[in-house]
């Protein structure tokens, strides 16, 4: 197994456990982890060792999507907004057609909040073992972009277009009761146990057939997700367009200055 800066890597016999690892700024993507978790999903696909995953997140979030951080570097040091979100999206769309494409099932361990380009992560695992605390945060209007990660089909797939566009639109946070009620997640446990009940999933899992569970999950790829990819790459578009308009740097500057932006 490779060296990782951004992941924790741990076998637990035939389960590979995967830890998004910087809890201090929420595991965002960036330019470290995007690569880094593509490079470990590729690595468990390929090993016929790894007959399951378990992804989860270290401390209270799964995942706060991009690194607002980044985005404000970027938008200080004179760099088109655009170029930044196309290479960004990019790494981040590989990630899931990665997580889609690995032959063996995968369950997230959600731990915490779940924000932008996390939910992408979260809902392409095949299985979502769900902590009492976890929290769907969608957060992207509130700076003034549109979703990316594929979630705009995953959540609307899952919801009914009514709910999904509550949610997109006007930012509405789903807590982990009304997530499991609608069909987010498959269950909810308390928090300190939700990396154990998704590894006694895994393990359920790892017991089973492995080319079966492997075209059961190619199946229902081509049933339900076979334009994800093209989704993917409209979302990626959208946001390049949108990252390059004032609004956008109002919504950051807002977040950091800690209140409501003021669109045009």
């Amino acid at each position: 197994m490779g060296e990782y800066k951004t992941l924790l890597v741990e076998d637990r016999g035939p389960v590979r456990l995967l830890t998004l690892n910087q809890p201090e700024i929420f595991n965002p993507l960036d330019y470290g982890s995007g690569p880094e978790l593509i490079q470990a999903l590729e690595e468990a696909g390929a090993d016929p060792q790894v007959r399951a995953l378990v992804l989860t997140g270290a401390g209270k979030a799964f995942s706060g999507g991009g690194n607002v951080r980044k985005m404000a570097e970027a938008l200080g040091s004179g760099l088109k907004p655009g170029i930044f979100f196309s290479e960004l999206a990019a790494m981040l769309h590989r990630s899931i057609t990665t997580l889609r494409r690995l032959p063996q099932p995968v369950v997230c361990a959600l731990n915490g909040v779940v924000s932008g380009g996390g939910i992408g992560w979260a809902l392409s695992c095949d299985l979502v073992v769900a902590s009492r605390k976890a929290v769907f945060d969608p957060g992207y209007i509130r700076i003034a972009v549109s979703p990316d990660g594929g979630s705009t089909a995953l959540i609307t797939r899952l919801l009914g277009v009514q709910r999904a566009s509550a949610f997109f639109m006007l930012s509405q946070t789903i807590d982990a009761a009304t997530a499991q009620a609608w069909g987010l997640v498959n269950r909810v446990v308390e928090p300190e146990v939700v990396v154990d009940e998704a590894l006694a999933v895994a393990q359920r899992l790892a017991k089973g057939p492995a080319t079966a569970l492997a075209q059961t999950k190619a199946l229902l790829n081509q049933a339900l997700f076979g334009d994800l990819e093209t989704v993917m790459e409209n979302e990626r578009q959208s946001l390049c367009r949108l990252s390059d308009q004032p609004d956008f740097a109002e919504g950051i500057a807002a977040f950091f200055e800690k209140r409501k932006p003021n669109f045009a």
